[in-house]
């Protein structure tokens, strides 16, 4: 994969050039709202909602380690990213429908810096979740505070990302579901950029497609293919509802031995 992949007929940011006036996506970038594609009312048209949204009440009683248990019991048992990939504050939880982007390393400021990744944050829909990968040869941060409010105006459910954010303060403030690899100051801008987007991509060593349905925790974070997920879900909810019964029964000081012979979870 690689920039000559790019799809050469994707728009021009509003059609004209943005002006930087400080540091990347994280800081003061942009001299207008219109950068976060506000129309001329200042409103944003409503858009449809993440496909998995009807699971919200099962999966919000859900966490990850359940769902790769799962899929452990279906032989998909390869599903967890890499665990240096984690949340910016252990209470930090999301799932949703994945977006997908793509970034690589770039040497010099590009003509419209952030235009795709401006793009896909217009295009998200309610209850979505950006998952990036950064082909890059140095951890620079790919999320911040100016995007991560952008994306709460668009109801989006979290980021994850297999490269650096920063502005951890406002960030975390803002209780915005942020999975990376660590924090830095340094500044996309200039050093890499979102050169595809809806496309397969590997991020923390998994393959994520669009519409793949992701789960993160303080665990860790899990992709459940969307060919599976009715499927998964259905059996992470019966797993959860058994585990409820186990827990009760061992705290009270039932013998696990008996305990698992009759359940058959531990």
């Amino acid at each position: 994969m690689n920039k000559n992949n790019v799809n050469p007929n994707r728009r021009k940011f509003l059609g004209r050039s943005v002006s930087v006036i400080g540091a990347g996506v994280g800081g003061s970038v942009f001299k207008s709202a219109e950068a976060f594609g506000e129309t001329s009312s200042g409103r944003i048209p409503k858009k449809p909602k993440s496909r998995y949204l009807k699971y919200k009440d099962k999966l919000d009683k859900c966490f990850s380690a359940v769902l790769q248990d799962v899929m452990d019991g279906i032989n998909v048992r390869v599903q967890c990213m890499n665990p240096a990939i984690k949340p910016l504050d252990p209470s930090m939880r999301t799932w949703g429908e994945a977006i997908t982007i793509y970034l690589e390393t770039v040497t010099e400021v590009p003509e419209h810096p952030f235009q795709m990744e401006m793009e896909v944050i217009d295009d998200l829909k309610e209850g979505q979740v950006i998952v990036s990968q950064c082909n890059t040869r140095e951890l620079s941060a790919a999320w911040g505070g100016l995007l991560s409010n952008a994306a709460i105006g668009r109801k989006a459910n979290g980021v994850i990302i297999d490269g650096g954010a920063r502005d951890y303060n406002e960030v975390v403030e803002l209780n915005f579901p942020t999975f990376c690899r660590g924090l830095t100051p340094y500044d996309s801008l200039g050093r890499m950029d979102v050169v595809d987007r809806d496309i397969t991509i590997v991020c923390g060593g998994i393959k994520v497609s669009p519409g793949d349905l992701v789960y993160a925790d303080v665990d860790g974070v899990v992709v459940v293919p969307q060919e599976i997920v009715h499927e998964v879900i259905s059996r992470a909810w019966e797993k959860v509802q058994g585990e409820n019964k186990v827990r009760d029964e061992l705290r009270s000081g039932a013998s696990v031995v008996k305990t698992f012979e009759k359940y058959g979870i531990l």
